[in-house]
């Protein structure tokens, strides 16, 4: 108990938390959905709050792009699975916290069975298929989704908790279509943001485990680290959202990439390796970059022509439809939603996608 007393005395001294809240953080288990920019800080703060048990789900490894922002690791974890370095960086951290790794995807046919393990869930996700599927699972367990996201300078964090306030679907009943929301990849974030942001949703947690304060429930807090100035909105029940709402029609979990139109469009992708044979026979394609201003994606390929979705509709003219066209972009999702918008707006040409995007095309063509 001494040990109890001393490692936690700073929680204990306050009046919001004391003994029985510190005791509550010991038996409490937390599931984190992402050990990237936020889940970094999120696992560190918990564990080091004497958080029970806390799981990590993600199914990536350290990639050197990562450690500008994701503190969990550093320059001997490149190349390592994720949850595996976190694993040993939290038992380091806090020997007392019980910690599980699924080095796995969270997924229509998984999320339940993991979930249910938990008292919370913090949706560190990356993706809107994800964040759906976190915030679905969660309201039908009944549990609260810590939720957050970070573009640029900027982060959003709220919790969704069905039986006292607003779901994720209330906030977001339609998912973007794919390629018009940038994720941090292609955008680019300042990597102190994912910090604050993260500690923000850590923050969250032990509220509520600890009930101490006013959780983020029913309310967004919107923070903007460019210009240090943070904003909060009110997030309304939805009677007739189709997740929560008095006449719900969810009642189970449903294919999250149909939801979220990810495989629409996936009969027009090709693979890195298809592209790399057509640019190497030095067959007769029209190699389209779908970027923003100033962003470049090297293929060292013949010329490709460089557009932004917000011009995507000068192409029209310009393509031969007797010519095979091929979109690249960074990660894949753009250069879809540029075949969508073309084929709107009445374009014949037989038209393709690069799967997995540059990103991807760099790892085939290293190997």
């Amino acid at each position: 108990m001494q040990n109890f007393s001393e490692r936690y005395k700073s929680h204990i001294l306050l009046e919001e938390i004391g003994v029985q809240g510190q005791k509550r953080l010991k038996s409490s288990r937390i599931l984190i959905v992402g050990a990237g920019g936020l889940g970094s800080p999120v696992a560190l703060y918990l564990a080091a709050a004497g958080v029970g048990k806390i799981g990590i789900v993600d199914f990536d490894n350290v990639d050197v792009s990562n450690l500008q922002r994701q503190i969990l690791y550093n320059d001997n974890d490149v190349g390592k699975s994720k949850t595996e370095v976190a694993k040993e960086r939290i038992e380091k951290l806090n020997s007392q916290t019980k910690f599980i790794a699924y080095n796995e995807r969270l997924s229509k046919s998984n999320a339940l069975k993991i979930l249910k393990n938990y008292d919370i869930v913090v949706d560190a996700a990356d993706n809107f298929q994800t964040r759906y599927l976190v915030n679905d699972a969660c309201a039908l367990i009944g549990i609260p989704d810590v939720w957050a996201s970070v573009y640029k300078f900027e982060g959003q964090i709220s919790v969704f908790d069905a039986k006292k306030g607003a779901c994720y679907r209330c906030f977001h009943p339609i998912p973007p279509k794919p390629g018009t929301v940038p994720s941090c990849g292609e955008s680019g974030v300042f990597g102190a943001i994912t910090g604050i942001v993260g500690s923000m949703q850590a923050c969250e947690v032990l509220k509520v485990i600890t009930a101490a304060g006013n959780p983020l429930i029913g309310r967004l807090l919107y923070f903007d680290g460019l210009n240090m100035t943070a904003k909060e909105f009110k997030i309304a029940k939805d009677n007739n959202c189709s997740l929560c709402g008095t006449n719900s029609s969810i009642k189970e979990l449903v294919d999250y990439d149909e939801f979220c139109h990810i495989n629409e469009f996936s009969e027009n992708e090709i693979t890195p390796n298809e592209l790399n044979v057509r640019l190497k026979s030095g067959k007769n394609i029209q190699l389209i970059d779908i970027c923003e201003e100033n962003e470049k994606h090297d293929l060292n390929s013949p010329k490709s022509l460089s557009v932004t979705l917000n011009n995507i509709g000068f192409l029209k003219e310009k393509l031969n439809p007797k010519r095979e066209t091929i979109f690249i972009c960074k990660y894949g999702y753009k250069s879809i939603y540029a075949i969508r918008l073309l084929k709107e707006l009445g374009y014949k040409g037989k038209m393709c996608s690069l799967k997995g995007g540059t990103n991807k095309y760099s790892v085939i063509t290293a190997g």
